[in-house]
């Protein structure tokens, strides 16, 4: 059986890890790729790596993430839950459980552009021009069950 984030997790395997330390490097293979496909594709994966975040978004790891660095924002919790994606299922899911507290200290934040770019790649466009807007956010705060 497939599982919901497959396609997600198995384009994130085309990141050309050799060039780590330049993100936007890292992340040009997944770009590429996708823009080679059609749109409801690309708001697929955009749709997928928002609920991964999302589900990313709770107290329980914000609070692990301030002990970790105590000038914390949103936006650095944020880029650091892009991390846990950057870094595969197993490394997401022992972020997700609270068992992978290294991830505080690390942060990726090129990877929430990557549907917008693959889309103005595809459409020699704009990623001001990106038409698509995710039914769920990423943003900080916007998981209120996470937050109870």
């Amino acid at each position: 059986m497939i599982g919901k984030y497959d396609f997600f997790w198995n384009t994130m395997e085309l990141c050309h890890w050799k060039k780590e330390g330049d993100d936007d490097k890292v992340l040009k293979p997944v770009i590429k790729n996708l823009s080679k496909l059609d749109d409801p594709i690309i708001f697929e994966f955009d749709d997928l790596m928002t609920e991964l975040l999302y589900h990313l978004d709770t107290k329980k790891l914000a609070e692990q993430c301030r002990k970790a660095d105590p000038q914390m924002c949103d936006d650095t919790f944020l880029y650091s839950r892009c991390v846990a994606l950057i870094n595969g299922p197993a490394y997401y899911e022992k972020v997700k459980q609270g068992k992978e507290k290294s991830v505080w200290n690390l942060e990726f934040e090129s990877l929430l552009y990557v549907p917008q770019k693959a889309w103005a790649l595809k459409h020699q466009s704009s990623v001001d021009e990106y038409p698509h807007i995710s039914p769920l956010s990423f943003e900080t705060g916007s998981n209120k069950a996470g937050w109870e």
